[in-house]
């Protein structure tokens, strides 16, 4: 059993026993994860199974305690199937990014707040709220904001894409886009194929589903091509999951030869490609977009203004052909309506008056500057990434083979610093790999996390 599985079952059959009562609060994550000897990751990963199979609930601000189950009844749901649990473990790390109390997250996928300053204005116009049509309250159209549509459509033509705007979905962001996508278009026991080390929140929302996944090996030009060619003869997959631009974890990107090989062997194979790309905006990116060759026949490709904008502005978009757009448009009427309006009119407003653009321009020159401090730092201690240089946020920093990689993070933890560790990023997550941490380089500036690492690497730690 694994130690989530052992803490797991102790606390479960602590409560089913009475020892730990209805309405009794559990220790906090912090200090439970100190008294087992694990991570903060790993206590989180528990409070989230347990919350799933009702027999504790979070109360925000507060804490975790043991639910009623007799007044609960029939509310009380069974033990959950191993889909949400698997899904359940995959996402605990985006648990535990979202709270906890670091003073330094350079494990963290988001860049700090400083870099998003000054591109949302304090206060929207009243350009943005007539844009609405005197209606802020509507739902307005399930395909979303006409005018965010129209921008998206003009800047993808302006880099010789032919779409047009039945060939495009707004969605909650790219998360909500993959969702749509993966209900919409997949069933469960079919096999996808993924990038390796890759997304988790994308395994979790595949396993959710119940489909068979199996990971490609990522280079630092992108996707094995050889491993793609043997995996789509021995699975017959139909889907692939990958990204162009800036990969998250390793900030590799396609080249053309590979972009090439990829659309041949979907051709060849018969299955179709979701290119998951919310750094498309950024400029100064050497990647090929596989949309860009392909002009989205058998692509489907994820865009998405959260990454570089503001993770609270939940807006993203989905490029297919009209067809497949109409089937996923379904879904997302029935699920959720439709997508924020007011949210869309706004990032609209944003590029019609080039603030977004101005913006991202900035994003690029700082991180250029940041990933070179970077570079030079780890490589004065001896250390490399998967991806060479790589561009974007992400760097998948290798450790040393010897490493214990969750040894690792739970010293980093110890000392304030929330690591990433690889592990979570692999397929299987549960077989040995190399050790290594995502590095998210906007967040890597901080002299504690150099210092850190050079007492590690010497066991002074």
């Amino acid at each position: 059993m694994t130690k989530t599985d052992t803490i797991l079952d102790l606390i479960a059959g602590q409560i089913r026993e009475g020892t730990l009562p209805p309405g009794r609060k559990l220790i906090p994550v912090r200090r439970a994860a100190e008294h087992f000897g694990v991570s903060k990751n790993t206590v989180v990963g528990v409070y989230d199974r347990l919350c799933a199979q009702g027999l504790i609930e979070a109360r925000p601000g507060s804490g975790f305690y043991v639910s009623d189950q007799r007044s609960m009844g029939a509310m009380t749901p069974a033990p959950p199937p191993p889909s949400i649990t698997q899904a359940v473990d995959r996402i605990s790390l985006l648990g535990a990014q979202l709270g906890g109390d670091f003073s330094l997250r350079v494990g963290d996928g988001r860049p700090p707040t400083s870099w998003s300053q000054g591109v949302i204005p304090a206060r929207l116009g009243p350009k943005v709220l007539a844009e609405l049509g005197g209606d802020q309250t509507g739902y307005g159209n399930v395909h979303g904001s006409a005018a965010l549509r129209d921008q998206i459509v003009l800047s993808h033509r302006l880099k010789g894409i032919q779409i047009h705007a039945g060939n495009v979905l707004t969605t909650f962001g790219a998360n909500h886009a993959l969702d749509l996508v993966i209900r919409r278009l997949l069933a469960e026991g079919q096999t996808v194929l993924v990038d390796d080390p890759g997304y988790y929140p994308l395994f979790a929302k595949l396993s959710l589903q119940g489909l068979k996944v199996v990971g490609v090996p990522r280079t630092a030009t992108g996707p094995d091509l050889a491993a793609l060619a043997q995996l789509a003869v021995s699975h017959s997959p139909r889907m692939f999951f990958t990204q162009s631009l800036c990969q998250n974890p390793t900030g590799t990107s396609i080249d053309l030869p590979t972009a090439h090989g990829i659309l041949q062997l979907a051709k060849q194979y018969g299955f179709a490609i979701v290119d998951n790309d919310p750094f498309i905006d950024l400029p100064g990116t050497n990647g090929t977009r596989l949309g860009q060759l392909d002009q989205f026949r058998s692509v489907i490709q994820i865009g998405s203004y959260s990454k570089l904008m503001s993770a609270s502005i939940r807006v993203g978009y989905i490029i297919a052909p009209t067809e497949v757009c109409e089937r996923i448009a379904e879904l997302k009427l029935v699920t959720i309506v439709n997508s924020s309006g007011l949210a869309e009119t706004l990032v609209a407003d944003l590029l019609a008056n080039r603030r977004y653009q101005r913006h991202v321009r900035k994003i690029e020159t700082r991180l250029a500057l940041a990933r070179a401090d970077y570079l030079a730092r780890i490589r004065k201690l001896g250390l490399q990434t998967l991806g060479g240089d790589g561009e974007g946020y992400y760097s998948y920093l290798l450790l040393p083979p010897a490493t214990d990689e969750a040894g690792f993070v739970r010293s980093g933890a110890a000392h304030g610093i929330f690591f990433a560790p690889g592990s979570v990023f692999r397929v299987n997550d549960k077989e040995p790999g190399p050790p290594a941490l995502r590095i998210n380089i906007t967040r890597s500036e901080d002299p504690r996390f150099y210092g850190f690492l050079q007492k590690a690497l010497k066991g002074q730690v």
